[in-house]
């Protein structure tokens, strides 16, 4: 048989815990519907913060990327005209005025797709002498890349392209 002192404190413990349990100033534990709205209000706008975030970063990297591709196909144009200027100074691609549009793809390297399209023009000025009555002997090239849609449309959306010029002075080695 069971002590009775011990049997008495467990229904003495429970008669307490009973009580209190339905007391009125009992808390429950958990959260109240309040706590987790509130809750719910701060990640909203903590996830709304990272979203922006993202899209930023996005924009940017997409803007870097054209700006490159724009600025490679803009220099390559000068060092082809620079190599020709070289050989053949005279040549009419290096006429002064302006010339162009010639439109250059950028393929996807790792596929058959093409990732930016661009207009490249280019304008060939003489190099002015500060000196009375000289001429210099050389030209000043300034190619301008613009990015195009595939109908050939100028493509200038705001924080994804950017119209890129690169300028070199080309003059014979003595």
């Amino acid at each position: 048989m069971k002590n009775p002192s011990t049997l008495r404190g467990r229904m003495w413990r429970s008669r307490a815990q009973a009580e209190d349990a339905d007391s009125p100033g009992r808390r429950e534990s958990g959260f109240t519907l309040i706590e987790t709205l509130v809750a719910v209000v701060i990640l909203t706008f903590g996830l709304l913060a990272v979203g922006q975030l993202l899209f930023g970063t996005i924009a940017g990297t997409t803007l870097a990327r054209s700006k490159s591709a724009a600025a490679t196909v803009a220099r390559d144009k000068l060092d082809a005209l620079a190599a020709l200027y070289a050989t053949t100074p005279g040549a009419a691609q290096l006429a002064v005025g302006s010339h162009g549009p010639e439109v250059v793809q950028v393929p996807n390297p790792g596929g058959s797709t093409v990732l930016n399209r661009f207009n490249v023009t280019y304008t060939v000025s003489t190099v002015p002498d500060p000196r009375p009555g000289k001429v210099l002997n050389a030209v000043l090239v300034r190619v301008t890349a613009t990015p195009i849609t595939a109908a050939g449309q100028t493509n200038l959306k705001t924080s994804q392209n950017k119209v890129v010029s690169v300028t070199g002075t080309f003059s014979k080695k003595y």
